[in-house]
């Protein structure tokens, strides 16, 4: 079983910022491997409209949310809406730097491998490894989105170090609309990603039992 390399040096990439909607025109993102490239080259270069564009924009908004700990109407306002572009410059010029620090070597000199379809609870997803960072070979996890463009989820590629924050996060929602938001980004979003990281197989046992506990809490609030 693989241990994903790809959680630690995304933890260290991490600061505030938030994600937001990105046209796709001329990005390329037509298979699973340009999502991952097109990412790589994107922060390094810091394209924000290519980086962004390539990444599930719920995913990251719930990623980002965790790690600076926002507030629930803030989250739900990311899920939503994104956040000014001036926050995403500021993010994926961090993410590049603390990539290059942790791995040595710039994100996009990544090696990205032949990917591997999927679907879990009804969405596309693929498993795109990659080598030659620092540590063991890792794995991205990216899902189709609507458009038949793929993007790369966060959720699924984070979720060995995010699932037991994920599962703190729902069991605080409230009976609030911002609330009910976030609500439905863990039905439309985070169950599918931590099935899509359980068919993976990238992460252990004790990341499945917090996958399938947070699964058990949206099931039994959504019925």
């Amino acid at each position: 079983m693989r241990v994903s390399a790809f959680v630690g040096f995304v933890a260290v990439a991490m600061v505030a910022t938030a994600c937001g909607g990105s046209a796709k025109d001329d990005i390329p993102l037509s298979t699973p491997e340009d999502a991952v490239v097109t990412w790589f080259e994107a922060v390094d270069a810091g394209d924000v409209e290519a980086a962004t564009a390539s990444i599930h924009p719920e995913s990251l908004a719930l990623i980002l949310g965790i790690e600076n700990s926002v507030s629930h109407e803030q989250l739900a306002e990311y899920l939503s809406h994104g956040v000014p572009e001036a926050m995403q410059q500021t993010y994926w010029a961090s993410f590049s730097e603390g990539f290059t620090e942790f791995a040595d070597r710039p994100l996009s000199t990544l090696k990205v491998g032949e990917a591997e379809a999927f679907v879990s609870e009804g969405e596309e997803f693929a498993s795109v490894p990659v080598s030659g960072g620092n540590g063991s070979d890792s794995v991205v996890i990216v899902r189709k989105a609507i458009d038949g463009t793929w993007e790369v989820d966060m959720v699924a590629s984070l979720g060995d170090g995010f699932s037991t924050l994920l599962l703190n996060l729902y069991d605080e929602l409230d009976a609030s609309e911002a609330s009910n938001r976030i609500r439905l980004a863990y039905v439309e979003v985070v169950a599918p990603a931590m099935w899509a990281a359980m068919v993976d197989g990238s992460f252990g046992d004790d990341f499945a039992v917090t996958a399938l506990t947070i699964i058990d809490h949206i099931d039994e609030q959504t019925g």
